[in-house]
């Protein structure tokens, strides 16, 4: 093994010897799912004061409702107890912050990889596509019936949410 695998070992091992979540059921403790973006900045359970088991989580880059993470909602809010389901972006993501071109350029520049037919999901208006999201979850006719859907953005220099819809 590598060395950062040794060193994540370790932290593993330490994290062992403090877990207190034995038996904390596979379902929504608080009936909550959160679908945020994969930034390292954004910890969600913190965010809320909640713990281990409270809340489902769903990441990706910008934090975006596509046809895949739809599905999974959907099978969240049936199985995994999630009758409340919040789409949180964050400020200051690059996904909002870039172009497809930069993106492109820049994968190209580190990779030395042809990326011309890569499409990352980039977005314009951060608010405008969270309502769009928002809006597109809540007609979804499989999502279970009495589900709630809203939006916020996570400040990544303040930490506050700021509840948009």
């Amino acid at each position: 093994m590598s060395s950062f695998t040794d060193e994540l070992s370790d932290s593993n091992d330490a994290y062992v010897k403090s877990f207190d979540a034995h038996g904390v059921p596979g379902r929504a403790g608080i009936h909550l799912l959160l679908l945020t973006c994969m930034d390292s900045r954004i910890v969600p359970h913190d965010i809320f004061g909640l713990k281990v088991g409270d809340m489902k989580v769903i990441r990706n880059a910008g934090g975006q409702l596509n046809p895949e993470v739809e599905q999974d909602i959907v099978l969240g809010s049936y199985l995994l107890d999630c009758d409340n389901i919040v789409i949180m972006p964050h400020t200051r993501c690059a996904m909002s912050s870039l172009s497809v071109l930069d993106v492109k350029s820049t994968l190209e520049e580190l990779s030395g990889l042809d990326f011309s037919a890569f499409e990352p999901r980039m977005i314009e208006n951060a608010e405008e596509k969270l309502k769009r999201d928002v809006a597109k979850l809540q007609a979804n006719p499989l999502l279970k019936n009495g589900a709630e859907v809203r939006g916020a953005i996570y400040d990544v220099d303040t930490g506050k949410v700021n509840w948009v819809c």
